[in-house]
């Protein structure tokens, strides 16, 4: 029996549409199912504050990060292991979850080939590709939109080439970062296509071009046959996953973000293979006795790439001089006279060390703020590695533009669910941290606030990175906020709540950050946005508003299910599910755009120069500052 979209009502707000606002019938949390599940525990809505409350009680034994073990746990036990920690008090689940981690292992892609064996419910369902925003990649960051938006100048979610380009074909994974002004959709059968951006032979074409201006099927040279589970897309590059366990990477290399281990070379036109420390030839999941490394998953930012392997290990290259690599220091050096260089990566080396803060590890809380202890000489806060450092998996990264955040693989301690930890590390501007100071992190530290008994039974399970903002989604469908994104407002230092989702009851499954944008879907077919978005990448319509400083709703993707979201520069993908009669019923609101209506904008793409710059930033420390919000 299909389920059900009617609401009765939650929020909406007269024409404005902003969550929260009850004046109006328009929307729901989803029904009682949903209101059920995402009901707000009072003690959520002030995560820190009880985070505090609990730490300074809590006894110094409980901080200690438990032992990580080497053996492996099955998905199958892992939801056992759930089930109990149900009915048990959060507190005494916490407290019985300390010892030895099995974790549950292989890693597996963050999408599923129709043709796969083993099925994986936790992976985005393919669906429809949609986009919001322009598809003239070359004008994000440079120029405005016209005032009398064509054809190609997308202001609300548009269905792309469901007829012509991508005809009966289902799109499993989509790629875009805040930096990126071209992207990267993954067909379920294993087919890549990219468009946008394409100064720097980033698509891996074999050539350059100001831009792409439609999907483009891309290639490995010499795989003629491989299919492709992963791609992430930077400023400047791209990455392809394959199938095989390879990585591929493609664009600008002046900080060594392809990781081809050539640091002399400025960049590459077409897709060429990884080097990733450990790796040798073979298929199969991972295993250390015989060397094979299996990359599974990819993100990119600026000039920076991470990988997760299938054992749930980090390789990342590119630049250092945020920290980003995560290898503890920047390698900072003089050039010249007032120029200053780092010591980038031009190879993926696995990272492994984790950290905690000094006083986290004793059960208190980063004291720099209050009393000044707890810092070294230069005011960095003092850290110490975490007990299991380097056992620890991770189930999924995320790059902003100089910073990265990682959610640790599902595991069980004895019987019961371990509660995922946080790692963030790079940049610190704005907070996008988490950890409520503005300060660069050079090795992956946990992030404290997501510890402790109001997350045993509504833990993390993924995260992604904006330009400098952070959202965490926890099981339960709440979203934990951290940065910022508007070009007004304060900076939220620790990980917040976005209560206008929770309280309502809105469950989101999928959440989406950009460059000044902010996009969550709820399981119930609600879409909302907020942010600043010039080209239409926030999705509200051709007369609607471009900016809004609270989560408003994207009335164009209205009772459409969205699988998945990613954010880039100047526009927003969209995978809309379309498996059964309400969801064609839902689409049918929803603009298409085909191939034919778009042959002007491609004459003019192809006569239109691009803008070179070399596949890379210089370094150069310029921050800006916002002010905290306590």
């Amino acid at each position: 029996m299909p389920r059900s979209r009617k609401r009765t009502s939650a929020t909406g707000g007269g024409t404005s549409g902003v969550v929260g606002s009850r004046s109006s019938s328009r929307r729901s949390a989803g029904g009682g199912g949903d209101a059920a599940a995402a009901a707000v525990d009072p003690a959520m809505m002030n995560v820190w504050g009880d985070f505090m409350n609990e730490e300074m009680s809590s006894a110094p034994a409980a901080a200690s990060a438990p032992a990580a073990s080497a053996s492996k746990s099955s998905p199958a036990a892992y939801k056992a292991a759930e089930e109990p920690s149900k009915e048990k008090p959060a507190a005494a689940t916490a407290e019985a979850a300390s010892g030895p981690r099995s974790y549950v292992l292989p890693i597996r892609p963050r999408m599923r080939l129709e043709d796969d064996d083993e099925t994986n419910d936790d992976v985005p369902a393919p669906g429809l590709l949609a986009q919001t925003g322009t598809l003239d990649a070359s004008v994000p960051g440079r120029s405005a939109i016209s005032k009398s938006p064509h054809t190609h100048e997308l202001m609300c979610p548009t269905i792309l080439f469901p007829k012509s380009i991508l005809a009966k074909q289902k799109i499993a994974h989509i790629a875009a970062s805040p930096t990126s002004c071209h992207s990267i959709a993954i067909t379920s059968t294993g087919e890549a296509y990219g468009w946008g951006r394409n100064e720097n032979g980033q698509l891996g074409l074999g050539s350059t071009s100001a831009v792409v201006p439609l999907p483009e099927k891309l290639s490995v040279a010499g795989e003629a046959d491989l299919t492709f589970v992963g791609a992430a897309v930077g400023k400047y590059h791209s990455i392809l996953v394959g199938s095989n366990g390879y990585a591929y990477a493609a664009g600008g290399n002046l900080c060594g973000q392809l990781g081809i281990n050539n640091s002399g070379l400025r960049g590459v036109e077409k897709f060429k293979k990884c080097m990733v420390m450990g790796q040798i030839s073979g298929e199969g999941d991972e295993d250390e006795g015989k060397g094979h490394v299996k990359i599974v998953q990819a993100s990119a930012g600026e000039n920076i790439s991470a990988l997760i392997s299938s054992a749930g290990h980090l390789y990342t290259a590119g630049a250092s001089e945020f920290g980003q690599l995560g290898n503890g220091e920047t390698g900072e050096y003089i050039v010249s006279a007032g120029k200053l260089g780092y010591s980038n990566c031009a190879k993926f080396i696995r990272r492994s060390v984790f950290v905690q803060s000094e006083s986290d590890a004793i059960g208190g809380v980063a004291v720099k703020m209050m009393t000044g202890k707890g810092v070294d000489s230069s005011g960095k806060i003092k850290t110490v590695s975490l007990e299991d450092s380097g056992k620890i998996c991770l189930a999924n990264v995320s790059c902003g533009k100089t910073h990265i955040v990682a959610v640790e693989a599902p595991s069980t301690v004895g019987e019961q669910a371990a509660v995922p930890r946080v790692f963030s590390w790079g940049c610190g501007d704005y907070g996008c941290l988490g950890h409520g100071i503005q300060a660069d992190e050079y090795t992956p530290r946990l992030v404290a606030a997501f510890r402790g008994p109001i997350f045993a039974n509504n833990h993390p399970e993924s995260a992604v990175a904006g330009s400098n903002c952070t959202l965490v989604k926890t099981k339960n469908g709440h979203v934990y906020y951290m940065g910022k994104h508007k070009q007004a407002g304060e900076a939220t230092m620790r990980p917040s709540l976005v209560d206008a989702l929770a309280n309502n009851g809105h469950v989101v499954t999928a959440i989406g950050a950009g460059s000044q944008t902010v996009f969550c879907s709820t399981k119930m077919g609600v879409t909302v946005s907020w942010g600043h978005g010039n080209h239409g990448e926030l999705g509200y319509g051709k007369d609607e508003a471009k900016s809004s400083s609270k989560p408003k709703f994207v009335n164009h993707l209205d009772s459409c299910l969205v699988t998945s979201l990613a954010c880039g520069m100047g526009h927003t993908l969209f995978i809309v599910r379309d498996d059964d009669e309400e969801d064609a019923k839902a689409l049918k609101k929803v603009s298409i755009v085909e191939e034919d209506e778009l042959g002007d904008f491609v004459e003019q793409m192809k006569a239109k120069k691009g803008v070179s710059d070399e596949g890379g930033d210089e370094p150069a420390k310029k921050k800006q500052r916002g002010r905290p919000k306590k």
